[in-house]
């Protein structure tokens, strides 16, 4: 199950960061830099929104998630959802009452917040539950939507405002297969009891997921403020792409390896759950290690095809400090940020949070209008450093999250020499077509090797059955 869990996860997030890649080439090449930037900054605001008002109840679901009450504790997350994104609109009209925001772009943003909390919301609960091919099949339709309807808004003469309506609808209509799995559940009536549990563990995300959110964007607000929306542009295009490369594996990861260690700590306690959380890390590193090799080996061929040609040079600028931003933010989030659902209890995310927006909010503020993007890419690998190690020295007197050095050494270490190879390849005085494709053949072997050296996703295992089945 966990094999089939992970790559049915790992399959449509490939799929859809795939799509997405592809959106974010049409839209820098219909949008010019400027127009691209202030969706950024808007899109930013609607993160910050979300994230602090809509994210707790979702996570404490997952988190305090018992069998025998998910009647009660589905009906009370959707009633608290829908109280928070009530208190969403109201902030928002408040932002637009005091002048702000302009008021097309508080409903713009109030608008974004009502898809993500959709989509986000039932993708939660369906994968709680295991439902894993709803969660992929929406994972895949919000990005076939959002290519179809940013791009038609664009096509259509819109700016940045048509664009995040056109995202936000497709979260809605995205939202409709996970909500069709777990209909009978939203029948059900809410509880007081199963309201004040999830309070009782999730008031410290309110803070914790604010604060996360204004830091994840600090380094946007402050170039968007200090240095313009055209940088803006260039700089947010590769970080976004990036992160439909880490980060939406890394997303992955968790929704299958840590639902399932989830539930077999549930079942059997902490030990229970130390195998599958070792495999999450360890496929975490791989995709890490030879994805860091990928992209910093590539970054020319990848950059001159996903984005327009005014946003080049930027990006190539900061690809190496982004590259190691958007790791440290996959192994941050998405396995050490995870041990508060092991814990019970959710205070350390919240000093996490906070140091993440000290550390992102205070040195974008000192060293983006001195040195530009690149500013903004160390302050962001800065802060996703201090905010990672928060979690594994602050877990040390409860349950840490498992780390197992020898392998993770390994791993980086192959894709390193991957990475000498490639570099020696592309050195020789060879025809460009056939370098580019040995010097990939190599990261394609290295890497496959590797996974199938450590079992990962027990892929060796499953090799072995399979021929041995062949073979009698």
């Amino acid at each position: 199950m966990i094999a089939r869990h992970t790559l049915t996860y790992v399959g449509s997030r490939g799929v859809a960061a795939a799509l997405n890649m592809g959106a974010l080439a049409v839209f820098t090449r219909l949008a010019p830099p400027d127009v691209f930037g202030l969706y950024l900054l808007i899109l930013s605001w609607a993160l910050v929104l979300y994230s602090a008002t809509c994210q707790w109840p979702k996570f404490s679901f997952f988190a305090l998630y018992a069998e025998d009450r998910a009647v009660a504790q589905v009906g009370t997350v959707v009633r608290l959802l829908g109280a928070m994104v009530g208190l969403a609109a109201l902030i928002a009209a408040g932002a637009a009452g005091l002048g702000l925001f302009a008021p097309h772009a508080a409903l713009a943003i109030f608008a974004a917040v009502f898809g993500m909390m959709a989509f986000e919301g039932a993708a939660e609960i369906a994968r709680t539950r295991l439902e894993v091919g709803a969660v992929a099949l929406s994972v895949v339709l919000r990005a076939v939507l959002v290519l179809a309807l940013g791009s038609s808004a664009l096509l259509l003469g819109g700016g940045a405002i048509p664009l995040l309506l056109a995202t936000a609808g497709a979260n809605l209509i995205a939202a409709l297969p996970t909500l069709y799995v777990i209909r009978r559940l939203l029948r059900g009536g809410g509880s007081w009891t199963e309201a004040r549990r999830l309070l009782a563990y999730g008031w410290p995300l309110v803070l914790s997921f604010g604060a996360a959110a204004l830091a994840q964007t600090a380094d946007r607000l402050v170039i968007g403020a200090s240095i313009g929306v055209s940088e803006l542009g260039a700089y947010g295009a590769f970080a976004d792409f990036l992160r439909q490369s880490f980060v939406v594996f890394g997303d992955s990861v968790a929704l299958a390896l840590i639902s399932i260690a989830k539930r077999d700590a549930r079942d059997g306690g902490i030990a229970a759950a130390r195998p599958v959380l070792e495999d999450a890390i360890r496929l975490l590193t791989l995709i890490a290690a030879f994805g860091a090799v990928f992209f910093l080996a590539f970054d020319g061929v990848l950059v001159t095809l996903l984005l327009g040609p005014d946003y080049r040079e930027t990006a190539l600028r900061v690809a190496p400090l982004l590259v190691a931003a958007s790791i440290l933010q996959m192994f941050r989030s998405y396995y050490f940020g995870q041990v508060i659902y092991f814990t019970q209890k959710s205070q350390l995310d919240a000093v996490a949070s906070l140091t993440l927006l000290v550390a992102i909010g205070g040195l974008s503020a000192l060293l983006i209008p001195r040195y530009g993007v690149e500013g903004a890419a160390i302050a962001m690998a800065t802060g996703q450093a201090l905010a990672c190690l928060v979690f594994i020295v602050g877990s040390r007197e409860r349950f840490r999250m498992p780390v197992p050095l020898r392998d993770l050494a390994a791993i980086a270490g192959l894709a390193l020499a991957c990475a000498v190879v490639i570099a020696g390849l592309d050195r020789l005085p060879l025809d460009p077509g056939l370098a580019l494709g040995l010097r990939l053949t190599c990261l394609a072997a290295v890497s496959a090797g590797t996974a199938w050296a450590f079992n990962i996703l027990g892929v060796a295992d499953l090799a072995a059955r399979r021929f041995g089945r062949t073979a009698s």
